[in-house]
């Protein structure tokens, strides 16, 4: 093996295999740490499920950070994913769990360790409260869809309960993975809110602050879930313009010199009027949106919609 495929290979395991695991372990711990377990919400999934655990405990008397039972976890997830989704997807999903599990621990036991939660001077100011736990939901949703959108960008998969439906839908082929993956973090919410219930207080009394955990949940959720999104496809969006015109070759000339973008035409039948048409599409950025409608706008007898394309491949710009 030469100096330069040896090159190649140590940077493709680096890339694809160490640093995603540094990258995911270290941000899923920081967040489940600072942000969820000190304003009592579970954000779903395999790390949800270990934070309304470690409240249990704590409720219980036994102070168990929540990395024992994400590595709890990890052991048979990793199992189960080696044999029945992928040899690379189980080590690089499992690594990235026992890191933030065994951060997790270390973060219990440091003393200090920063948080964040809502000053509590005694006034009891529940607006604050409120605040501050939005502002955590939305913080830990940020931090918590950078790991999922490593994970997916480098193995596919994200791990903890993703691997649990991937094994399910390999069994039930019309229940998708997306699908399930919802279900299992729904059930976790839910049972959220009977863990964090104040039991012997009437519900009406204490209907915001029985109802918070669920709702800073759901918050968090969603903007893992956009985020993520932003992540995998933001640097890959586009709108698709699709034109009717009776001047294709006035219109596409002025599109291309204003927008930078290529243009292509097809030709196209009015069914109405049975008369030939030219039909021009163009993919433009979202900042250019603005622009090609008002080329479009100088042009009265054309017809035009656009839609949003989730991801371009090949030569996107003239």
């Amino acid at each position: 093996m030469d100096k330069q495929n040896l090159r190649e290979k140590v940077k493709w395991f680096f890339l694809m295999g160490v640093l995603p695991v540094f990258v995911t372990g270290v941000v899923r711990a920081l967040a489940i740490y600072i942000f969820v377990t000190p304003n009592n919400f579970a954000p779903g999934g395999i790390n949800g499920l270990s934070v309304l655990l470690e409240y249990i405990c704590k409720q219980a008397g036994y102070n168990v950070s929540w990395g024992w039972f994400l590595l709890a976890f990890s052991v048979p997830l990793f199992f189960l994913a080696f044999f029945l989704v992928g040899k690379r997807e189980a080590i690089v999903s499992t690594l990235s769990m026992l890191l933030s599990s065994g951060l997790g621990i270390l973060f219990a036991e440091l003393d200090g360790f920063p948080q964040f939660t809502a000053p509590l001077d005694g006034a009891g100011q529940p607006v604050e409260e409120i605040a501050y736990g939005i502002m955590a939901a939305v913080a830990s949703g940020i931090l918590l869809a950078i790991p999922l959108a490593v994970l997916l960008r480098t193995c596919n998969t994200a791990g903890g309960t993703s691997i649990i439906a991937s094994v399910v839908h390999r069994k039930w082929k019309q229940m998708s993975i997306n699908w399930m993956t919802f279900v299992f973090d729904a059930i976790v919410v839910i049972a959220s809110f009977f863990v964090y219930y104040q039991w012997g207080e009437p519900f009406a009394d204490k209907f915001a602050v029985n109802l918070m955990p669920v709702l800073l949940a759901l918050v968090s959720l969603y903007v893992t879930s956009k985020v993520t999104d932003v992540i995998l496809h933001g640097l890959q969006t586009a709108y698709k313009f699709e034109i009717i015109t009776d001047h294709p070759e006035e219109l596409a000339q002025e599109i291309m010199e204003k927008t930078h973008h290529g243009v292509t035409l097809m030709h196209a039948t009015g069914m109405y009027s049975h008369t030939d048409k030219s039909m021009l599409v163009c993919l433009v950025r979202k900042r250019n949106i603005a622009q090609l409608q008002r080329i479009i706008k100088n042009h009265p007898d054309t017809f035009a919609y656009f839609d949003s394309a989730s991801e371009v491949y090949g030569k996107f710009v003239k």
